[in-house]
C-alpha cells in the first residue's frame, strides 16, 4: 500500500476546499493558449511606476517567476508587490496557484466574481472591506498583486489592468 506523506494530503484537502476539479485546466476562452516572455511595464501601467524588478527560482511548473514592486505615480505612499509566475501550461498554473494559496493563514479565500471583481480564468481575493491581494491565473500566467500600503487599499484596478495586458496578447482571430 502507497503511503500518502502529509504535504500530499494537505494539498488534496486545499484543493478540495477551492473546488479544483470544477476549474482546473479550463479558460474562459476553452483554449490552453500559452503566453510568452511575459513582462510588466510601467508604460503599460498608466498611474504606475515600475520601482524595481527581480527574478525569483522557478519551480518544475514554471519557465520564470519575476517579482515586481510597483509606486503609484497619482497616490503617494501607495506601493504594490507583484508576482508573476509564467508556467508552462494552463495545467502548471492551476497548480501553481495552489502552491501559493498554500501558503496564506486563511482556511480559504473568496472567489473574486463574488467581491465584483471579475478578471482571470479563475481568480480568487481576500476577506475584509476592500482586496489587499489578488491572486489570479489567465492562460498559463499567475499573478499575485499584494498591497504593500498601510491601510486598506485596493488592488482591485491594478489587477484588472494585468489581466487586460495579458488578454490582449490572446489571438483575436479565433
Amino acid at each position: 500500500m502507497m503511503e500518502i506523506n502529509n504535504e500530499d494530503a494537505y494539498r488534496d484537502r486545499v484543493k478540495a476546499n477551492y473546488e479544483f476539479s470544477s476549474w482546473a485546466g479550463r479558460t474562459k476562452e476553452g483554449a490552453s493558449f500559452q503566453v510568452s516572455n511575459f513582462a510588466t511595464r510601467s508604460q503599460d501601467l498608466e498611474g504606475w511606476t515600475q520601482e524595481q524588478s527581480e527574478e525569483l527560482p522557478a519551480t518544475n511548473r514554471q519557465r520564470r517567476v519575476v517579482r515586481y514592486v510597483f509606486n503609484s505615480t497619482d497616490k503617494r505612499g501607495q506601493r504594490l508587490i507583484v508576482t508573476v509566475f509564467e508556467c508552462n501550461s494552463v495545467e502548471d498554473a492551476h497548480e501553481s496557484l495552489i502552491d501559493v494559496v498554500m501558503t496564506y493563514m486563511a482556511p480559504s479565500l473568496p472567489r473574486c466574481e463574488t467581491r465584483g471583481l471579475e478578471i482571470g480564468d479563475i481568480c480568487f481575493g481576500s476577506h475584509g472591506e476592500v482586496n489587499l491581494n489578488v491572486i489570479f491565473a489567465r492562460f498559463n500566467i499567475l499573478v499575485e498583486v499584494k498591497s504593500a500600503t498601510p491601510g486598506p487599499t485596493s488592488v482591485d484596478e491594478f489587477a484588472r489592468s494585468l489581466d487586460s495586458i495579458i488578454y490582449s496578447q490572446y489571438p483575436k482571430t479565433r
